[in-house]
């Protein structure tokens, strides 16, 4: 099977996130949208169409539109109930928000607006044959001058090729102020008071009767203005920072600014990157909200890990698939999960070990077998079963749809708990939380099998407990990005602007991508169901509901049209009847 791909548009794209509460936190939902700009800018409707034979009775050519600003894709001429303003009653025929899209996106409309009083600049229908990509904007956000600087000034659009869409970089020390614009020295030492030189110790009449020691302190402090673009010393550790991981950091609302100041950064604090610039002689890196931040006080952050998961051909492949008899029970046989009998086709395993090899069973003559290792196979790698078994020097192998065999000592063997009512073809991804484990389905066939990191658990102590959700879901929303923070009791707060391929299924709680950690296989989330960043970009292009081009982020049009989740653990054996 072909990893799923992403739409791709040539457009120049970009703005601003959309926040998010952290996993298992209540969500705040805000969109900066067209009906709060103070400033418009309509769509110019006699621009040039781009394909005339698109043209439809009443609604005009095609052209291209650039957004100005974040602004929702409604299903109707109107705002949503909920974007209107506060005390005005609620009407009938209000829309329902479909998606967004973020500052700088490019999309196809149809030149003719619907003009309301709900929008005086009209509201442009998205133009596409996908019938999962039409939509109303209002022309409020809108532009067709792509080389407006609105448009052509935006921070880029997030890489959708790519698991990690932006660059990235963390916040190395406490106090890094986040600010509207580029501010000169001056204006800076205001917020940022390690910029301010040291006092002068006395005046030069007095020099003379110093002593040496305090001649030395005046060199020290000298040394550190002549240096004062340094971080500041509270804790200046580079490279990889686990986002919350000191306890003693104020809550996120004392850390907002106003103003030119957005707000202040605890260390750990993740933004997501656009460009390097110099203003006022400092350097300064632009964020993707197109925020300003000191560029020395940043350290880029590439992802921690390598672990992808495996998408599976089924030309060769054995169906239909094999299902454990109970799937939430212990497996049974030799294997470091509690062991598994692997005793189908189509059956998932992760090799568990660091030693494991593909191997080839050959007869050695006896009217036997003899074992010929073969090339490694890495740990945490998934394979595909093709329900053959052989036993060889007292060990029982596996015969893998690639046609190499293994050994079942070194697997950990999925066992999925497909729903009753399945129907046939039908998309599904299976989150085992006992052995860390996630496969997407079509229908009985296993499709991609990876390892993942649920939240991590501590029954007897809540501060510390972060169970991730178990039960039947559909994904609600997915983003390409959005921003993921909270105040965490155990590890104070956390923020992390344009977290990667987000498909939330209940609340706040989403499958992601996370780049700052390589523990995939392990617990370790606040509840979210965390991925390797390749995994979660391919994953988030072959869920539904699918993406529009152009699109940030879409929502399932009702509550069972996204990908069906079903999340499940082992029930403990003390707990069995």
């Amino acid at each position: 099977m072909k990893v799923p791909l992403l739409f791709a548009t040539s457009a120049v794209v970009a703005g601003f996130a959309l926040v998010m509460a952290a996993c298992g936190d209540k969500r705040s939902f805000a969109p900066v949208d067209a009906s709060e700009m103070e400033t418009s800018a309509a769509v110019v409707s006699n621009a040039a169409p781009t394909e005339d034979a698109a043209v439809e009775a009443g609604k005009g050519a095609i052209i291209q539109v650039g957004a100005i600003a974040q602004t929702s894709v409604v299903d109707g001429p109107a705002w949503p109930e909920k974007e209107g303003k506060e005390g005005k009653e609620a009407k009938e025929g209000k829309s329902k928000r479909l998606g967004y899209l973020r500052h700088g996106a490019v999309v196809s409309a149809y030149d003719k607006p619907t003009i309301n009083d709900e929008c005086k600049e009209g509201w442009y229908e998205l133009a596409s044959e996908l019938p999962f990509a039409k939509g109303y904007v209002c022309g409020k956000a809108l532009t067709s001058d792509l080389t407006s600087p609105k448009v052509r000034l935006a921070p880029k659009q997030p890489d959708r090729d790519a698991g990690m869409p932006y660059r990235y970089g963390v916040n190395v020390s406490d106090g890094t102020p986040l600010y509207r614009k580029a501010l000169d020295r001056d204006e800076r030492k205001k917020y940022e008071p390690w910029l301010v030189p040291a006092k002068a110790e006395a005046d030069e009449g007095d020099k003379s009767e110093k002593t040496e020691k305090t001649e030395k302190t005046e060199k020290t402090e000298k040394a550190d203005d002549d240096d004062s673009e340094k971080p500041a010393p509270t804790s200046t550790r580079r490279g990889p920072v686990d986002a919350g991981a000191d306890a003693s950091k104020p809550k996120l609302k004392e850390l907002k600014g106003k103003g030119v100041l957005v707000r202040k950064m605890a260390r750990g604090f993740y933004l997501g990157l656009d460009k390097e610039f110099r203003s006022s002689g400092a350097r300064w890196w632009r964020t993707s909200f197109g925020f300003a931040v000191p560029h020395e006080r940043i350290a880029l952050q590439q992802s921690v890990t390598k672990h992808g998961g495996s998408w599976f051909e089924w030309e060769s492949a054995v169906t239909p698939v094999w299902w454990p008899a109970d799937a939430s029970a212990s497996a049974e046989g030799g294997a470091s999960d509690g062991g598994a009998s692997a005793g189908g086709a189509g059956v998932v395993a992760f090799v568990d070990v660091g030693f494991a090899r593909k191997i080839e069973l050959a007869d050695d003559g006896k009217d036997g077998k003899k074992v010929v290792w073969g090339a490694e196979l890495p740990k945490r790698s998934a394979v595909l079963l093709d329900g053959t078994t052989a036993v060889a020097q007292g060990q029982t192998y596996h015969r893998t749809t690639s046609g190499f065999w293994v050994r079942l000592m070194d697997l950990k063997v999925a066992r999925p708990a497909p729903p009753a009512d399945l129907a046939q073809g039908e998309k599904w991804v299976d989150v085992d939380l006992t052995r860390q484990a996630l496969v997407a389905f079509e229908g009985d066939k296993p499709v991609f099998a990876t390892l993942i990191s649920s939240g991590r658990r501590n029954p007897q102590d809540k501060e510390h407990d972060f169970p991730t959700p178990t039960g039947t879901f559909h994904i609600k929303e997915k983003h390409v990005t959005t921003t993921m923070d909270g105040d965490v009791a155990s590890d104070g707060p956390y923020s992390i602007e344009d977290v990667p391929w987000v498909m939330y299924f209940q609340g706040s709680y989403a499958l992601h991508a996370a780049f700052w950690h390589d523990a995939f296989g392990h617990v370790r989330s606040h509840g979210c169901v965390n991925m390797a960043p390749d995994d979660a970009r391919t994953l988030f292009a072959w869920a539904d509901p699918q993406l529009p081009p152009g699109w940030h982020a879409v929502f399932a049009k009702d509550d069972h049209a996204g990908t069906r989740i079903i999340v499940h653990e082992d029930v403990p054996e003390r707990h069995r009847h």
